[in-house]
């Protein structure tokens, strides 16, 4: 299985319910910025504060829970999200926000806050495969744009329905009425007066995807102040790399090369001992090696980014390891687990619904940086 290194999903919600699937989305450059890493003590410091504040959400998102479940009585959210594709033939609408502004007003019309927000949810269950993009990132922002303490509330929840509460910071700072993070602000207040302090707190300083510093920087940064910002290279790291982390990434790409190498020997060998027949036997059989050699390593498709999700969601779903990718994982000494699988998966997925909603390339960027960070803090964790 290999380790997320590269940069490239509104809020699905929390609550085991079934039909709804939770996502998430992510930062985690609040500790560490362009400055490098702070003190040690400072570090400790900063995690028992967000000890406190995941406690402080945690304790929240159990009162939307009660909530939830005292308005949701009597209510099937897949009826009522049939109903509504039904109503406003959603299964035929354009990817495009003011398509998306009836099913808003009706959402927050009809329904409590916290209702709407899953009803809005399963319709995104329904209609992604068909639609061929997520439906409710432009049902957000409609959401959004209608305004209103309605609204607030509806966002107040969905930002209270993450596994993370760094992840309900970021999902904060994508709104963009000055007004409506005022509202919004206040219905968290209304809550947690300190939660809502942190998750309002503003927007997230990500560093530009590709930046050139200047030569007088360049000349002042020191070889080791660069390594708090790039660990071995790779940009938002959270940490260096160990021994046998190095060791584990060597074996995965000498793997990858040994599986190319086989499927240009074989035909040549074939060719030599067998004529073209041979060589066509030899293709076939390369060609096997191949492509069982990349399924055991956890590979999967031609695109390994794409690749890298699929295998996040096949290991959060139970599917077992691979023999060469529970190889590499052994000589790495640090094996995925199931959770964190899930949560790559619920990172990746909310981002990529956020991404659909963005209007702006700035926006989109700050975006994927921050899913960049917050998968390598998932894969890596921090100094220790």
């Amino acid at each position: 299985m290999f380790h997320w290194n590269g940069s490239h999903e509104n809020p699905y919600g929390r609550l085991s319910m079934p039909g709804l699937r939770p996502i998430d989305a992510s930062k985690v450059l609040m500790w560490f910025n362009s400055k490098g890493h702070p003190a040690k003590s400072q570090e400790n410091e900063s995690e028992i504060g967000m000890q406190r504040l995941q406690g402080l959400y945690a304790a929240s998102q159990r009162r939307i829970d009660e909530q939830f479940a005292k308005a949701v009585e009597g209510l099937s959210m897949t009826q009522e999200a049939s109903a509504l594709t039904r109503r406003f033939d959603l299964s035929r609408k354009k990817r495009a926000v003011a398509e998306y502004a009836g099913v808003a007003e009706y959402l927050l019309s009809h329904y409590p806050p916290e209702v709407a927000y899953f009803v809005a949810v399963q319709i995104n269950e329904q209609l992604e495969p068909r639609l061929g993009y997520p439906p409710i990132g432009q049902i957000m922002v409609a959401i959004e744009t209608k305004g209103g303490e309605g609204a607030a509330r509806w966002i107040g929840y969905a930002l209270r329905n993450f596994p993370r509460v760094e992840t309900a910071q970021l999902a904060f700072g994508v709104i963009k009425s000055p007004a409506m993070r005022s509202l919004v602000k206040a219905e968290l207040a209304a809550d947690d007066p300190v939660l809502a302090e942190y998750i309002s707190s503003g927007e997230v300083a990500v560093p530009p995807v590709c930046s050139t510093p200047s030569v007088a920087d360049s000349n002042s940064q020191t070889k080791a102040e660069h390594k708090t910002n790039l660990s071995d290279g790779i940009e938002r790291m959270p940490r260096h790399l160990t021994d046998t982390e190095r060791r584990g990434d060597r074996l995965f790409l000498h793997l990858q090369i040994f599986s190319s190498i086989l499927l240009l020997l074989c035909p040549v060998l074939g060719g030599v001992l067998g004529g073209w027949p041979g060589a066509a036997i030899g293709l076939m059989v390369g060609w096997l090696a191949r492509t069982s050699m990349r399924h055991s390593m956890g590979l999967r498709g031609s695109n390994p980014h794409d690749g890298f999700f699929i295998r996040m969601k096949e290991r959060s779903n139970g599917a077992r390891r691979g023999i060469l990718e529970t190889l590499i994982e052994r000589v790495r000494q640090r094996p995925f687990t199931q959770e964190q699988c899930a949560a790559i998966t619920k990172v990746w997925d909310d981002t990529r619904v956020r991404l659909e909603a963005a209007t702006s390339v700035e926006e989109k960027r700050e975006l994927i940086n921050a899913c960049d960070a917050e998968i390598k803090r998932i894969s890596y964790g921090h100094d220790t």
